[in-house]
């Protein structure tokens, strides 16, 4: 029989007309399904100020399970909103569980860290892998601004929190501050001289607490590096660009040194990036007596004067360099009073003082965003996840 050339044409033409038109309903479904998606939340920032971007729920669409879809579908929307604006919070969603917000954050971080090279004691939340219980230091006892991890030579590149139980009482916020601009901020003289000279950071640990252990000096070597193992300890200290030294009765110290800015990775911002609002003598009596003067409270000025004493006493007995913690200029000179008031000063004008919200849930540029605690009293369950380790930008450049 002859080939019907005219037939196959036109069978071949109805064939991809019928392909062409479902591939098409197919992508106009997908647009309406994100773009449904999307319209199903809200953004809006609070008055006076651009940190963080709250993203709420529309029509009734709270559920966990709804936030991590919507997460699932609008990832890279969601990463331009956090380089923008430096934090967003979802607030109105049902996250309940560790489990829920663990779900939720993978969806934008699918590889989540369990290294936790940090100075505070955290809690591995039993059902999860990846989320932990913020801090386990007393309600009382502030935390000061700081970048995660920003000592290390790779901090994680964002750091996410969720409030399973909102605190009650007053205090208890999870405070926030750019830090690019307390860089601004900064004095040119106060700014050149930390660009100049660097800082470096020193932690010194102890085998075993005992009565003149300072008490900034929360944890063991030991429970820092999960090891019982000094090799173990020299061999990653030489990896992420620290010194160290044994000293006695199983004692060790770590030091490094580093630029005091950092360029952002993506946006090439200068930004303050280290530890001094955390690691320094003069931190927890000035930091007291600061809530003291927001809140009124007697009891702040109380424990900013017993604090400063005691730190005295610390520091007539070990010198600054062995106390638990400790910063510096680079090349070893202390930095002043002043300079540190001066850091402490702009950050404090630069605060963001959010309430928390049973469910709440942010995210955050850990390269631009310090967080930071309020003290508390009663209950508040906040816990806590943060990326892979990601090396420094100014030791990419060396490094290449």
């Amino acid at each position: 029989s002859r080939f019907n050339f005219a037939n196959f044409h036109s069978n071949t033409l109805i064939k991809q007309s019928k392909d062409f038109r479902k591939t098409r309903i197919v992508r106009i479904f997908k647009i309406y399904v994100r773009i449904t998606i999307m319209d199903k939340v809200s953004y809006q920032v609070q008055n006076g100020t651009t940190l963080p971007l709250f993203i709420k729920p529309k029509c009734g669409q709270d559920s966990a399970e709804f936030l991590t879809e919507w997460i699932a579908e609008n990832k890279e929307l969601l990463k331009q909103k956090i380089l923008e604006y430096g934090a967003v919070l979802f607030r109105g969603f049902k996250v309940n569980e560790a489990i829920e917000f663990e779900r939720a954050v993978k969806q934008i971080e699918p590889e989540l860290s369990k290294e936790y090279r940090g100075t505070s004691p955290r809690k591995l939340l039993p059902g999860t892998e990846y989320v932990f219980t913020a801090s386990e230091l007393p309600p009382f006892f502030p935390i000061p601004q700081h970048l995660e991890m920003s000592f290390l030579s790779s901090p994680p590149r964002n750091i996410y929190f969720c409030c399973l139980e909102e605190p009650v009482g007053p205090g208890g916020e999870t405070t926030l501050c750019d830090f690019k601009k307390v860089c601004d901020d900064m004095d040119a003289s106060v700014r050149q001289k930390f660009e100049d000279k660097g800082v470096m950071i020193i932690r010194n640990y102890n085998k075993k607490w005992s009565l003149f252990n300072d008490p900034t000096q929360l944890k063991s070597w030991q429970e820092v590096f999960d090891t019982e193992k000094k090799e173990d300890v020299e061999e990653e200290c030489r990896r992420t660009y620290q010194d160290f030294t044994w000293k006695k009765n199983d004692g060790l110290r770590l030091v490094g040194k580093c630029d005091a800015f950092e360029n952002h990775p993506i946006t090439g911002d200068r930004i303050w990036f280290n530890h001094l609002l955390v690691f320094h003598w003069f931190m927890i009596s000035d930091e007291f007596y600061r809530i003291y003067k927001r809140l009124g409270s007697l009891k702040y000025l109380l424990l900013s004067w017993i604090m400063w004493f005691a730190k005295l006493f610390f520091l007539n007995i070990l010198g600054p360099k062995n106390c638990g913690t400790h910063t510096c200029y680079g090349d070893g000179t202390e930095i002043t009073n002043a300079e540190n008031k001066h850091v402490r000063d702009i950050t404090w004008k630069n605060m963001i003082f959010n309430r928390w919200k049973k469910g709440d849930l942010i995210m955050i540029d850990n390269y631009r965003i310090s967080h930071g605690r309020q003290p508390y009293a009663g209950k508040r369950k906040i816990v806590v996840s943060w990326s892979e380790p990601y090396l420094r930008p100014s030791l990419r450049q060396v490094e290449q």
